[in-house]
């Protein structure tokens, strides 16, 4: 350990001696008062003039945006925990729940996932439809569908459940496996079909469950939560509910089906009362602005934050502490809309999330700034 040398103190006169002891009692003087400065202002906490506020502003506004930018974006992508309450759609009484921007869409997935322990903030959102479409089912599907020979469309269906299955071991051992919420397949044209649209579901949800049986056979840790989509009431959705139910207790067992999350994908013009019903028995909704008509993105925005805002009272009156999402491109495109009036965030595309994270990241700095204000009685 070194030692530091002691300054050499050079011989002064008489007069620096008076001169260095005036200064000394000034400098106390000047601690007393800065002292009673600084316990003034403890009790005074938050409580600023016009001027120190500006000048504030001006120097700490940019950091405080960027380091609430970053802490929402890292919470947003990820969070620790050390069981499976991370992954719920609950929150705690009295707390006003976190905007979420989530991920809607299979495109530009990461493969790998986070440490063991590290779970996203919320799903990502699979629509049905999107396996579907993919290069390999989507011929498999348009034969399916103009097949008119029965044994030959059921062999059909048999591959298509093989390549379902093969698209959600992939899922599964992605970065999105760890929470997912997949919408089961609806398009006009299958529901058209019932009887189609009911064989496809059906054969959705057996490759999926059996996906996840695998997974957990291998010590996979994965979640999928289902939507059922587009109910128009309770009744409805009820009877989607027990058909998921049922296919997942004769794939995974009664245990897996009674922990299912089971929501409801709602079109943005269903009826105020239905959503209410439907809420009593859905485990969370998400209402998707893509199952509206086509319109200039900004009137689309606009009519569904209005649509929004009715089916979220309706719901609120009923279930105060539901999970409400929005999806589709006006939901990311309203985002500050479908913040103020209290949704619990949105769905967006993976070329959207960016944006739609640092507006977010916006809003709750500035709801954070009004908190304080209001804590201090105002700014002076």
């Amino acid at each position: 350990m070194k030692h530091r040398k002691m300054p050499v103190a050079s011989p002064l006169g008489k007069r620096s001696r008076q001169q260095s002891k005036a200064k000394k009692v000034g400098a106390m003087m000047k601690g007393e008062r800065q002292q009673d400065y600084n316990q003034n202002n403890e009790e005074r906490p938050f409580k600023y003039n016009a001027g120190d506020r500006s000048i504030g502003v001006e120097m700490s506004q940019s950091a405080s945006v960027a380091s609430a930018a970053a802490e929402f974006i890292i919470d947003g992508e990820r969070r620790k925990s050390n069981g499976s309450m991370s992954r719920t759609y609950f929150r705690r009484p009295g707390e006003r729940p976190a905007f979420l921007v989530l991920r809607d869409g299979l495109g530009e997935r990461s493969v790998h996932r986070e440490e063991s322990g590290t779970y996203p903030a919320g799903p990502c959102l699979i629509r049905g439809e999107e396996w579907l479409l993919g290069p390999e089912l989507a011929g498999l599907y348009a034969g399916w569908m103009s097949c008119a020979d029965e044994e030959q469309a059921e062999r059909i269906l048999q591959r298509i459940f093989y390549r379902l299955r093969a698209a959600a071991a992939v899922l599964l051992e992605s970065a999105d496996g760890v929470w997912a919420a997949v919408a089961l397949p609806y398009t006009p044209e299958l529901a058209a079909r019932p009887a189609r649209l009911a064989a496809l579901q059906d054969a959705q949800l057996e490759a999926l469950f059996a996906a996840v049986a695998e997974s957990q056979r291998l010590g996979g840790d994965s979640r999928i939560d289902l939507l059922a989509p587009y109910p128009a009431s309770a009744t409805e959705f009820a009877a989607m509910r027990e058909f998921i139910e049922g296919v997942a207790e004769q794939t995974l067992g009664h245990a897996y089906a009674a922990t299912c999350r089971i929501g409801a994908l709602l079109r943005p013009d269903v009826q105020h009362a239905a959503a209410g019903e439907i809420a009593r028995i859905a485990d969370f909704l998400v209402l998707d602005g893509a199952a509206g008509e086509a319109a200039p993105e900004e009137s689309a925005a606009g009519s569904f934050t209005a649509a929004a805002a009715g089916v979220l009272a309706a719901v609120r009156r009923v279930k105060p502490a539901a999970a409400v999402l929005a999806a589709g491109a006006p939901a990311a495109y309203a985002l500050a809309d479908l913040y103020q009036i209290g949704m619990s965030g949105i769905f967006c595309s993976a070329a959207e999330r960016t944006e739609a994270l640092l507006r977010a990241a916006c809003l709750t700095w500035i709801a954070r700034q009004d908190n304080i204000d209001a804590a201090a009685g105002g700014w002076q």
